[in-house]
Formats: structure tokens, sequence, C-alpha cells
């Protein structure tokens, strides 16, 4: 009987021996299945991380984003006010400085000094006054003509046409 148990012995020896390398394969194929979630779930929860960071610095850079947008739309609008400013001074000044009626001005106050310089040209010790009322008349009537000069090199506008000479 002993030989029956050594018989079965070595039979169950031979069996272990032929089904070890299988349940190892087995054990090695599950090991490494176990392994290959275990390290997909990591490198996911590693990527979900990394996702996350991403978004949160995209969405800050929204917002710089639309901060330096909003402060370059306000620096735009501030210099195109003052672009507008600037064109409406040059504006101001690009138009016609004198008109038909400072013109008139001019030479009514040229016939005044006239009619002064001959009031008193009959009172005696008036001489300095009359050289001075002389002296201004032709000055305002030279100015008279400049005045007259460029009211007439200026081309008429429909605003100016019935001011200009």
């Amino acid at each position: 009987m002993q030989q029956h148990y050594i018989l079965a012995l070595a039979t169950l020896w031979l069996f272990t021996l032929a089904i070890l390398p299988f349940l190892f394969s087995v054990a090695r194929r599950r090991a490494f299945e176990n392994g290959l979630t275990a390290g997909k779930a990591s490198g996911q929860a590693v990527n979900n991380h990394h996702i996350k960071t991403l978004e949160k610095t995209l969405a800050d850079k929204v917002t710089e984003l639309e901060d330096a947008k909003k402060n370059f739309t306000q620096a735009m609008n501030a210099r195109r006010d003052v672009i507008a400013e600037l064109e409406a001074r040059i504006m101001s000044y690009t138009g016609l400085a004198v008109t038909r009626a400072d013109y008139n001005l001019l030479t009514d106050a040229a016939e005044t000094l006239a009619l002064a310089e001959k009031t008193w040209k009959v009172a005696p010790g008036t001489e300095p006054w009359r050289k001075r009322a002389t002296q201004q008349r032709q000055d305002i009537l030279a100015l008279a003509m400049r005045v007259h000069a460029q009211l007439r090199a200026t081309p008429a506008t429909a605003a100016t046409a019935g001011e200009a000479a």
C-alpha cells in the first residue's frame, strides 16, 4: 500500500509540474492585467489633474485677455477722443480767420482817423496827434488791404460766400 501512496504522490507531483507553468502564466497574466489597469487608472488620474490645471490656467488667461481687451478698448477710445478733439481744433484754425465785417471795420476806423486828422488840422498845437492819426490811418489801411487780399485769395465756401468781398 505504501507503493500506491508513493505512486499517487509521484503522479500528483508530475501533474503539479505539468500544471505549474500554466498556473504561473495565468498568475503572471493576471498580475500584468492588474498592473496595467492600475497604471492606466493612475495615468488617467494624472492626466485628469493636468487637464484641470490647464483648464484653470486657460480660464485665468481668458480673464487676463478680457481685461487686456477692456483696457485696450478704453485706451483706444481715449486716443480717439483726443484725436477728435485735436482734429476739431485744427479744423477751427483752418477756417477763414477774417471776414468781410473785419475789413469793413478796418476801413471805417481809417475813415474816422482821416476825419480826426482833418479836424485837428485847423486847431493849432495838435501837430503830434495829427501825425499819429495819419500814421495809424495808413497802418490800418495797409492792414485792411491785406485782409481784402486774403478774402479775395481764399475760395468762397457756401458758409462764407456772402461774407467774402
